[in-house]
């Protein structure tokens, strides 16, 4: 039976791991800190077919993201761990992983980059944001005036779950289909080069760009006390400081998914990877 080693990450790898234990043998390491282990944990490196790597794989471009361990792992201990020809799949990824993988003969898979975690995926981030604004708002979500910039997957669940609460939603963005999409779902609709205009009237924001959508101009126009909930990887929020002086509260909540349902994420990771090994109908494993 191929052997899985699942390297550091949050709770969302231990059930992953836990996952695909069914049918494989999976362990875990990194997870020091953590109780109640979902797959069997070892405290050393253990020699494996594959290794599967957390989301994100890294916060550094060096080092395996590893929250709940004391030590800090180079990515170039996978070569002593991975067999030679095995399979690393990883939640994103860094050119020194790569240039790793591919000089050392050992296969690089993204799981992060598949259309069915990327769609699971929107539903537990839409929740976690949502939670985010039941605990800050001193108001229902009902009749709350909620301006959404981006309308890819999970900004389209967003302004779903937003509108059957009574939210007053709008959705920002480039794409005139997007728009119009929105509109039809009952949401007002505004395109994002002229998104000056109503800025003041929003109590909350819920960005999906990885861009600096809200630059110091823009945040001028927010009204105080407007809470600016950011799911983008990288920041749509030009200026911290700037909107902290203003009133303007921002909340970059990455990785939701692993913070508020570690469960359902891990095991949305773990049947991505199980349909990868599927589709591909290849050998994962190295050379004993």
């Amino acid at each position: 039976m191929e052997r899985f080693l699942f390297l550091g990450g949050d709770l969302r790898m231990l059930y992953a791991a836990e996952y695909l234990n069914k049918e494989r043998s999976c362990f875990v390491y990194g997870f020091e800190e953590a109780e109640d282990f979902p797959a069997p944990a070892t405290g050393e490196l253990i020699p494996c077919d594959c290794a599967v790597l957390p989301l994100p794989s890294t916060v550094d471009g060096q080092h395996i993201s590893m929250p709940y361990h004391s030590e800090n792992l180079d990515f170039s201990a996978i070569l002593g761990t991975v067999k030679k020809g095995g399979t690393v799949f990883t939640g994103k990824s860094c050119p020194y992983l790569e240039k790793l993988c591919g000089e050392n003969g050992i296969r690089l898979r993204n799981y992060f980059g598949r259309e069915e975690l990327q769609v699971m995926n929107a539903v537990p981030t839409a929740e976690g944001a949502l939670e985010i604004m039941l605990k800050e708002l001193p108001v229902t979500v009902f009749g709350v005036r909620v301006l959404i910039t981006g309308f890819g997957r999970i900004g389209e669940v967003m302004a779903r779950m937003l509108v059957s609460l009574g939210a007053v939603v709008t959705v920002g963005a480039r794409r005139c289909d997007q728009l119009a999409k929105a509109r039809g779902m009952g949401c007002g609709s505004v395109l994002l080069d002229e998104l000056e205009d109503g800025l003041s009237g929003y109590d909350v924001i819920i960005n999906t760009i990885p861009a600096a959508i809200f630059d110091r101009k823009r945040l001028l126009l927010l009204k105080k006390d407007c809470l600016i909930i950011d799911l983008a990887s990288k920041t749509g929020v030009e200026d911290m400081e700037l909107a902290s002086s203003v009133g303007v509260k921002v909340i970059w909540a990455l990785s939701l998914p692993g913070r508020t349902a570690p469960v359902t994420a891990g095991r949305i990771i773990g049947m991505t990877i199980e349909n990868m090994l599927r589709e591909e109908g290849e050998t994962v494993g190295g050379d004993i």
